[in-house]
């Protein structure tokens, strides 16, 4: 079966229990082989599915300038913003290759400090590294990526999210998770041309609840493994 046809069957079997174990069931099931990755593919997978919640982070705060622009008496709780208007100028990440293609976020405030991001549609990107078809992230019920603006030093980060990869052989899931030990840095460059995560720690879950966990450098490249 395809696509979300396992998500709308897994959803229906597990109807009521809430939270996402739907997505759970799909990647225990039929999630990414991790045994099969080599050191390498482990590296891509983990670098990829870092940088893309950097993207949306950077895309979410242009949202939030341009709604404030257009709404500066108004204190801001909420708001959509649609990736195809902000991707020709999103920053770039050091040490992957995205191509953002659309997707509609979710973004409430709850606090002057406290935002916490979700899709309405899946974010669609390709990243040719781990996957010569169209990669979804997905960030919804309780997945969402949790970003706080720190006044006094650098802002954080925390993340949960469900990939479906639509390669052309055989559909792949799989879950990414900050660890909440240590949140990662969010950081910009002077020009904005690039943006990181930087000093979290975070795992990628796949087939059989197998996982592998890393962390991040200062300029935010994939250091693995976290544990052996």
């Amino acid at each position: 079966m395809k696509k979300w046809s396992l998500l709308a069957l897994a959803s229906a079997l597990l109807l009521g229990c809430g939270s996402n174990d739907a997505e759970d069931a799909i990647v225990e099931t039929v999630g990414l082989d991790i045994d099969s990755l080599s050191s390498q593919q482990k590296q891509d997978y983990a670098q990829i599915s870092t940088d893309i919640n950097t993207l949306i982070l950077y895309i979410a705060g242009q949202c939030f300038n341009a709604e404030s622009e257009r709404n500066p008496d108004m204190e801001i709780t909420g708001f959509t913003c649609n990736i195809a208007d902000h991707k020709d100028a999103v920053s770039q990440t050091q040490f992957s290759s995205i191509s953002l293609n659309s997707g509609m976020l979710d973004i409430n405030r709850s606090s002057q400090t406290e935002f916490k991001i979700q899709t309405k549609d899946n974010v669609k990107f390709h990243a040719a590294s781990i996957s010569d078809g169209t990669l979804n992230y997905r960030l919804v019920d309780d997945n969402a990526i949790q970003f706080i603006i720190n006044e006094t030093g650098t802002d954080s980060a925390s993340f949960r999210g469900f990939f479906r990869d639509d390669k052309t052989v055989d559909v792949t899931y799989w879950t990414v998770e900050s660890l909440a030990t240590t949140p990662f840095d969010y950081d910009e460059d002077t020009n904005n041309q690039h943006s990181w995560l930087a000093n979290g720690t975070a795992k990628i879950t796949g087939k059989d609840d197998k996982t592998f966990d890393w962390r991040t450098s200062a300029t935010g490249e994939v250091e693995l493994p976290l544990t052996e």
